[in-house]
Parts: structure tokens; sequence; C-alpha cells
């Protein structure tokens, strides 16, 4: 499926990078696996997982490097790409997964804590797949072709709530508003980007449902191996996803969601003049089934709250 294809997969040491590195792998992908070796929060240790995973990869058959280095730095970003190309002389896939997690309620979130999040997982996203574009792009214009694929993640709590994760969740945001325009730029190029939200057991998912809250996909009863969703992303990377770009898909064990974004959901439109506060109030309760204003001039005699 992936048969001598060069793929970078970002904090690939532990958890979903690791089954992404592995499962590429297995598809017969040549892997450079990224990790900096950091605990959850970010703070530097003497691990070296990278190493262990590429051990894997050649103890299977395989083939795989390991490179050290903060992705959100420029040179690390830049040499991960020159690394690939030395090693393998082509680049087809970069699988954006590497971050860290600081949960903290926003009133009590420190501004580095808050930088230290957005840093690693928005910037970092940015910085490695920059010259990923450039290559590809130079290769389209070259040849008159090339194969790219930009798979980035994000995370469901955009779609079930955030609450004590406001840096992580902004900074997930910002990754997908970037992937979409990203799938935008590179699509005269043949260049697929895409997003994934992820459901899964590992490190960073404990800190993310740490408040008592039942993860939602456990609530389905969905299998929350990383595995299964390192099958998708291999999927994503293959010929057979050319089609694909500029979308979100949540995959959680057995369940694959595809998830819209940026839609207009409601509109109130008038055909003359400009709207006031006060028909704000009345109207907008209305659109929404909301329990309507308090004043006692409002809403009007024929107003009825909308059923549930």
């Amino acid at each position: 499926m992936l048969q001598d294809r060069v793929a970078i997969v970002t904090g690939a040491g532990r958890g979903l990078g690791r089954a992404h590195a592995l499962r590429l792998a297995a598809y017969g992908a040549r892997v450079l696996v990224n990790d900096a070796g950091v605990a959850t929060d970010g703070a530097s240790t003497d691990e070296d997982p990278a190493a262990e995973v590429v051990a894997e990869i050649i103890a299977a058959g395989g083939e795989a490097v390991a490179l050290r280095g903060d992705v959100a730095d420029e040179a690390t970003a830049n040499e991960l790409v020159a690394h690939a190309l030395d090693s393998w002389h082509r680049l087809d896939i970069v699988v954006n997964n590497a971050g860290f997690g600081r949960p903290r309620m926003a009133f009590n979130m420190s501004a580095e804590e808050w930088d230290d999040v957005v840093r690693v997982h928005l910037r970092g996203t940015f910085v490695v797949s920059r010259p990923a574009c450039r290559y590809w792009r130079a290769q389209a214009k070259e040849h008159g072709s090339t194969y790219g694929r930009l798979i980035n993640t994000s995370t469901g709590l955009l779609v079930y709530g955030g609450s004590g994760q406001s840096n992580y969740v902004a900074a997930k945001a910002g990754v997908s508003a970037f992937t979409e325009a990203i799938a935008s730029e590179m699509a005269p190029y043949g260049v697929t980007a895409n997003v994934l939200m992820p459901g899964a057991n590992t490190r960073l998912a404990a800190i993310g449902w740490r408040s008592g809250r039942e993860d939602p996909a456990d609530s389905v009863g969905t299998q929350r191996d990383p595995v299964h969703v390192a099958e998708f992303v291999c999927y994503l990377a293959s010929p057979d996803a050319d089609w694909i770009s500029g979308q979100t898909f949540q995959m959680r064990g057995g369940s694959l969601e595809h998830v819209r974004s940026w839609a207009v959901d409601h509109e109130l439109r008038r055909d003359e003049g400009s709207w006031t506060a006060a028909e704000f109030a009345a109207a907008l309760p209305r659109e929404f089934g909301g329990a309507g204003p308090k004043r006692a001039e409002m809403p009007p005699a024929d107003w009825k709250k909308p059923g549930p």
C-alpha cells in the first residue's frame, strides 16, 4: 500500500505517533521517527523513545531512522525534511503529531503555559509543514506532478468542549484552520492536507480527561488502541486517498466521523435597514430556542417559544 514511500512522523516515540510510525512501516513506508523525548508537560527527560521505535521497525524488517528534536524549532523542522531526503531521496508523507499538554483553567494559566502549548502544537505544525510543502511544490514544478500527503493532528475537544484546556484547544483549532488553508494552497500541486481528530488511550489523552468527565469515545464502547487511528492515517497517506483534501475526520476505535468546520448554521436577515439591539433581543431566542427576553415590553404578543 505504501511500498517505498517516505514518511516523517513527529512525536512518534509513544502513543499515537508510535502507532502511526509502526503501521506506516508495516505497509512498506520508510519512516523518519521524530520525538523530543519529553514528558507529557513538555519537561525534558533523558529518554529516547524515537530510537526504540526505529529499533522495532528495523527488527520487523522495515527501514527507519530517528531524529530527536523540538518540532517548533525551525532548524529542527528543516533538518527533518533534509534528513529524509538525504536518507531516501524523496518525501511523500508528513504526519504532524507531536505535542504536550499543560491543562489549567484560563484564570489560573500563566502566559508561559499558553505560549508553550501553542508553540509546539501550532507553530510546530507550521514549521514542519513549510519545508515539506516547499519540496513538493518544487517537485511538481520540475516534474509536472508530485506525491504529497500532509496529515495534521487536531482534537475532539473542539467538538466536546475543552474546559481546562484553553491553550490546547486554541492551538488545535489553529491547526485545523491552517490545514484547510494549506489544502487550498497545495491543491494545484497535487498535494493533499487533512485533519485528524484522534481518540485513543495515550499519555496525553489521560490528562485531557482528568477533570473526571467520561470520554465520549469510551461511553459508546469503542476500542481505544492507537492502532485503529493509525490505520486511518495509513489510508490518508495512501494513493487511494488522493481525492480527499481539506477535510477533518474524527477516528475513535470502530467509529469514523466526518467533522464539518466553519459552516454557517443560522442566519437572520432583513431586506432593509439594520438591526437594533432590542430587535436582536426578541429575534435571537426564537431562532435558537431560548427562553426569550425578560423585559416586560418584549416579546411581541404573537411570539411563542419554539417547541423542543
